[in-house]
This record gives structure tokens, C-alpha cells and sequence, in this order.
């Protein structure tokens, strides 16, 4: 095998900074324990976590990402119905986040894979594009709920 020269390294470290976010989010989402309605904040052990949204303490309004680290949480543990309780988008967000994962680690691991996977990889950068529409579309539906 190769050593991996400097310029490698500097192609390799968005992918690598892609694989870092998406680890912390997927680890996040298993560590932490989906809220019941019993308990409707995240807890990490015995410790529960405090809902925090700038834009709704400031507005009264729910913000486009509302609720979705609960969904994300819920639908790591298998908890789809819950997950679509607290934000429509958290499964499909979840999806995402696993396929960024899996791409771009499979990108710096297999070499010889690096042109097919190049292809998917931009594909999800447009899906990226085509998920903050869907975030969008989700908010004037809430908002929309919200006053009529």
C-alpha cells in the first residue's frame, strides 16, 4: 500500500470532516434516550435535557429545525411514530446523515471505489439542497397549522 502524500490528505479532509459530524450525530443519537410524553425533553442517564430553541423562546414560534433532535433520537431507537411526532422530517434526516456517513467513509477507505462513489457523493450534496426545501415546505406547513 501507498503512503498517502500531503496533497491526498488535503483532498481527503472534507470527506473526513463530513465522517466526524455525521459520527457525532449518529453516536448523539443512541447515547441520548428518546423523550415519552412522560418525559418530553432528551436524557442522557438520570440527566434530562432542556428543550433550548432561540428562535421559539424568542418568537413563540417553532423554528424549521424544531423538534428534530428528539425525531432523530427517537427514530435511532426505533421509534418511527414518535420520531414523525416531533418533527416530520427526523427519519428521512436520519437516512441522510447514514448515507453521508457510509459514502464518505467508503470513499477514504477503498481507494479503487473513489470514482463510483464521487458520483453518489454529489448526489448527496443535492439531496442536501432538495432536504432544506423539504425544511422549508415543513415550516410554512407548521406555521400554516399553527394559525388557522
Amino acid at each position: 500500500m501507498k503512503p498517502v502524500t500531503s496533497k491526498q490528505k488535503g483532498e481527503l479532509t472534507p470527506y473526513l470532516i463530513i465522517i466526524i459530524l455525521c459520527s457525532v450525530i449518529l453516536v448523539g443519537a443512541v447515547v441520548f434516550k428518546p423523550s415519552t410524553p412522560d418525559a418530553p425533553s432528551l436524557q442522557f442517564g438520570r440527566i434530562t435535557l432542556p428543550n433550548t430553541c432561540i428562535f421559539r423562546a424568542t418568537t413563540g414560534l417553532p423554528c424549521p429545525g424544531c423538534g428534530l433532535t428528539r425525531s432523530i433520537v427517537a427514530a435511532a431507537h426505533g421509534h418511527l411514530a414518535v420520531s414523525f411526532s416531533h418533527h416530520r422530517l427526523g427519519l428521512l434526516t436520519l437516512i441522510y446523515v447514514i448515507l453521508q456517513f457510509v459514502f464518505n467513509l467508503s470513499y477514504i477507505s477503498i481507494a479503487k471505489w473513489r470514482v463510483p462513489l464521487s458520483r453518489f457523493i454529489k448526489l448527496l450534496h443535492k439531496g442536501l439542497i432538495i432536504l432544506a426545501v423539504l425544511f422549508f415546505l415543513n415550516w410554512i406547513l407548521t406555521l400554516t397549522l399553527i394559525f388557522t
